[in-house]
């Protein structure tokens, strides 16, 4: 999804967007976001994405009928976004937070995939690349049966009965499934307890009937940790998605209000120019290490370096305070 596909469904000639869409949007254009500001390996043959120009601006406004928010972006640098003004801010207390265990694993991992990175929208994947380019893994958990798809056959999973079937993988697949166009992808699904639908799907070398149902096999019960945490939030939020290790939304339950966190592969230097209505930039201290503290007109925007020179950014609205804001940003950890 991006801005001109959002204008044409959702703009001021269509019908009002619910709440749900909007966040979605949000994230998704996030998303989008990080995948064209930060070079890394793409799937399956695609090129490397190699650096960017910094002098080049790439705005992108997202316009909703209810007006709810505007992002505004710089390549390779800040991320701003008006939080949503449905509601009349109120104070928040904060409290340990436990970000998502994902709860299964591959025993053992097929030699040449690496370790798992994390999707959670929707559905919890855990995706396995190939250090060919062209295979992978994805280990997807469900807490209800997803959509039955047109054409599957039975087979059976663990003893229990599963639904195997085989489709094209085009470039618009989601995260963690993305190869050629017209290369085939192979899936197996089976309930493996009440409430707990488990789906594996093989790509390249692995995107056989027998390669899959054999890495079914080899699904146990072993709970593994995002590597982005987050151990302090406001009471009464929740995680909203979660975005290839990279990208955290969490949403507050009773309203739209949002906080972001997202790892990016260098700092942004003008953040007073560069952060979407910035008013002041302050200098404060992370876990011994300086950061930097931006209040703009709707948002706080935190910058915080890692040990790699690498860094994580966090989005809170305006309704925290800043001592808030940092206390948030001191329990923010990556293991990479």
């Amino acid at each position: 999804m991006n801005e001109i596909t959002l204008l044409q469904e959702h703009g001021p000639d269509s019908a009002p967007a619910t709440k749900s869409v909007l966040n979605s949007a949000r994230h998704r254009l996030l998303t989008e976001i990080a995948d064209a500001t930060e070079p890394r390996q793409r799937w399956a043959g695609l090129h490397r994405q190699h650096g960017f120009q910094r002098a080049r601006v790439l705005a992108m406004t997202v316009v909703a009928a209810s007006a709810l928010f505007v992002f505004s972006v710089v390549v390779g640098g800040v991320i701003s976004a008006e939080q949503s003004r449905d509601r009349t801010p109120v104070a928040v207390s904060l409290v340990a937070f436990q970000m998502p265990v994902f709860p299964l694993a591959l025993d053992p991992v097929p030699a040449g995939l690496t370790a798992p990175f994390f999707d959670l929208d929707g559905r919890f994947l855990a995706g396995y690349r190939a250090t060919d380019g062209e295979s992978g893994v994805s280990l997807i958990v469900y807490d209800q049966r997803p959509d039955p798809r047109e054409t599957t056959r039975l087979v059976t999973v663990h003893g229990q009965r599963g639904e195997l079937w085989e489709d094209q993988l085009g470039q618009g697949a989601a995260a963690g499934e993305r190869s050629q166009n017209g290369a085939t992808r192979v899936s197996v699904m089976w309930e493996r307890e009440p409430g707990q639908w488990v789906r594996v799907t093989g790509r390249g070398r692995f995107g056989t009937e027998a390669a899959v149902l054999a890495l079914a096999d080899t699904v146990v019960e072993r709970p593994q940790e995002v590597p982005l945490q987050v151990r302090l939030a406001p009471a009464g939020w929740e995680v909203f998605a979660f975005k290839d290790d990279r990208i955290l939304t969490l949403k507050d339950e009773n309203s739209d209000a949002t906080m972001n966190v997202h790892l990016a592969e260098r700092p942004q230097p003008d953040l007073l120019g560069n952060v979407m209505g910035a008013q002041e930039v302050s200098t404060v201290q992370v876990n011994g290490r300086e950061a930097h503290l931006v209040r703009a007109d709707e948002i706080w925007f935190r910058q915080v370096p890692l040990p790699d020179g690498s860094v994580f950014n966090l989005q809170a609205p305006l309704f925290m305070t800043a001592d808030q804001v940092v206390a948030i940003g001191e329990q923010v950890t990556v293991e990479r």
